[in-house]
């Protein structure tokens, strides 16, 4: 007798609701309509489509689900016919369902350099990705795809990866029928697939969580990747590097069973030329874009930091004046949306009063930048049932939120040493990977938000050697140093944390949340736990960037930081300037697909996380989950 197992879990419930295989349908409609003429099984499919949804979904729920056997059907791509085993209409509506609702979970776990089948990436991010890497002297490259990929993929292991990450016993046991069915074939008999069968929602997904494994190891080797599904580029600053990768890559893909394609594979240089992705690759051609801010300018920060300055609203428009009352900056009111004072700076009751009315922020920090508190109106501050569901929230709940906080921010952490190391890797990269990996398979036993803290120590001290490694000879540093700072590279990361501090302090207050009550930090006085909760995958994906980035083109140069007896190094008025503009360059750019469904500036990511961390609290249900890295 077959199994049954009633769908009990929330991932699953979610999964196989009526609502979301709804939206699957619309899904695999759109697909289906893209020649123009809708297929007989789609139209069929819609004739009875009320009814046909909702047995669909007592069925899933049920546990007694069972995929119907798959189509061939031969295609022409470019000059070669394959077979595709395309699923029923019924299937392909229940597969979708699963990626939809999988995808915020697992799109965070696939490299940095990977373009295909995900949320906000195409064929153009991989395009610019591959002349950035030109532009940096990256001037020779491995071209290279796998023989075949779908079909002598190791599904089981895929299916293994997919498991690990998405721990829902019911989703995969549904993804492990798909992986079962049969298919007939041309003889008349029934055979089972091997490999995934293209056509599958969810194939293309089960290729990207193995393949990151090969991503990986490429990365540790200090290579560049850009991979389009099963199509590589791998850049290299010599021939013999790429010759390497060549060997690399071989290595890993006949140890899974799989074979590269040989009459595809070729190291190469801009000067020869390539042609990638459909596009020719040369010396100067294709160029690169400029990847400028979003013009929205409704949502500008105005910093202050010049000492005994003070802030006045005079028709419309704020003013910043000196101690001697000359105009400094002179910007309509209609353009700033926060505004962030370092020491001694002065707020009219005019700029009061309007910021309060209009709830623009004031974030207020001391001349060194350490975080003092943030000024807002009576509307943004007080949501009872929220604060009772904050002081309330589950132990469970409280470590399961943590364990998320923390994994976002070890993910984003190895992505950014992957992005920016290269050969020779040096060796204490390669520890700072390994440890990260090491400690993220830690995190599901942790029971307390003590040994997550603690892990999260252990990979953090690991992080800061190997970074301040990648920066430029003359601004190394050997660690994390806070109170003080002991070096330019550590100024900068400390008042940009508190810049960071301050934005996400406002973002639970927009979201009706209270900052001070933490859930992987405990509540202290005069501490923004909960912020400081938040602020934990943004500070590699905005700060750590950011600053580093600076390094490295001498927009931060040694002479941004000033020794002070006593306080460490504090950075000058030209070494705020430097990483504040780069800070807000990057809050201000538009990014796609970080988080599913959704598109925005950098900045209005931390409102939007701030907001779903509100779900995950007011419904223990509800899961929060780390943004998608996207550059």
């Amino acid at each position: 007798m077959a199994e049954t197992v009633t769908a009990t879990g929330a991932l699953a419930q979610r999964a196989f609701s009526l609502e979301s295989l709804c939206a699957a349908w619309e899904g695999v409609k759109e697909n289906d309509l893209r020649d123009g003429i809708p297929s007989v099984g789609v139209t069929r499919f819609a004739d009875d489509l009320g009814d046909n949804l909702a047995l669909l979904a007592d069925q899933l729920a049920g546990g007694f689900y069972r995929p119907s056997e798959l189509a061939p059907v031969e295609v022409l791509l470019g000059e070669k016919r394959r077979t595709l085993h395309i699923p029923r209409v019924r299937d392909r509506v229940a597969a979708r369902a699963i990626l939809d609702t999988v995808t915020p979970l697992v799109d965070p776990e696939l490299g940095h350099g990977s373009y295909a089948y995900r949320p906000g990436l195409g064929v153009m991010d991989a395009i610019q990705t591959v002349v950035a890497l030109r532009e940096e002297g990256l001037r020779f490259v491995l071209r290279t795809d796998i023989l075949d990929c779908f079909p002598t993929i190791p599904a089981r292991l895929a299916r293994e990866q997919f498991d690990a990450v998405v721990k829902d016993d019911e989703i995969s046991r549904v993804v492990a029928r798909f992986g079962a069915r049969r298919f007939r074939a041309e003889t008349g008999g029934v055979r089972t697939l091997t490999g995934l069968p293209q056509g599958c929602p969810l194939s293309p997904l089960l290729m990207n969580l193995l393949l990151r494994h090969l991503d990986d190891v490429l990365a540790g080797e200090g290579f560049q990747v850009v991979r389009y599904a099963d199509d590589l580029l791998v850049a290299a600053r010599t021939g013999e590097d790429a010759a390497v990768a060549a060997d690399i890559v071989r290595n890993w893909v006949e140890g899974m069973g799989m074979q590269i394609n040989e009459e595809k594979t070729k190291v190469t240089s801009f000067e020869e030329g390539f042609t990638f992705l459909g596009e020719d690759f040369g010396p100067r051609y294709p160029p690169l874009l400029d990847a400028s801010p979003s013009a929205d300018t409704a949502e500008r920060a105005l910093y202050v930091g010049l000492q005994g300055a003070g802030l006045k609203m005079r028709a419309g428009r704020v003013r910043v004046v000196s101690q001697d009352d000359a105009v400094v900056l002179d910007v309509p009111s209609t353009q700033v949306s926060r505004i962030v004072c370092f020491g001694s700076v002065g707020v009219s009751a005019g700029v009061r009063n309007w910021a309060l009315a209009n709830e623009v922020e004031v974030v207020l920090a001391s001349r060194k930048g350490n975080y003092l508190g943030t000024m807002l109106g009576y509307g943004q501050r007080y949501r009872p049932a929220r604060l009772r569901a904050q002081v309330g929230l589950p132990a469970s709940s409280q470590l399961t939120i943590a364990r998320a906080i923390v994994e976002a921010k070890l993910v984003k952490q190895k992505v950014l040493l992957q992005r920016f190391n290269r050969r020779p890797v040096p060796q204490v990269a390669s520890e700072a990977v390994s440890t990260i990996a090491e400690v993220l398979r830690l995190l599901p036993e942790a029971d307390s938000t003590a040994s997550l803290m603690g892990i999260e120590g252990a990979a953090a001290a690991a992080y800061f050697r190997c970074l301040g490694q990648l920066v430029p000879e003359e601004l190394r540093f050997e660690g994390r140093s806070r109170q003080p700072p002991e070096d330019v590279v550590n100024a900068a990361l400390s008042y940009l944390y508190t810049v960071l501090l301050g934005e996400c302090v406002t973002a639970l207050h927009a979201a009706g949340l209270e900052p001070a009550f933490g859930i992987l930090h405990n509540d202290q006085d005069n501490r923004a736990s909960l912020a400081l909760d938040l602020m934990e995958e943004f500070r590699p994906w905005l700060v750590d960037q950011v600053v580093i980035e600076a390094a490295k083109q001498n927009r931060l140069r040694p002479e941004h930081g000033r020794p002070e007896e006593g306080r460490g190094v504090l950075l000058t008025k030209e070494g705020k300037t430097a990483v504040v503009g780069a800070y807000e360059e990057r809050l201000l750019g538009t990014v796609r697909g970080a988080l599913t469904g959704f598109a925005g500036s950098r900045r209005r990511h931390i409102y939007r996380q701030a907001q779903r961390l509100r779900a995950a609290i007011m419904n223990p249900g509800e899961a929060w989950t780390g943004l998608s890295w996207r550059p």
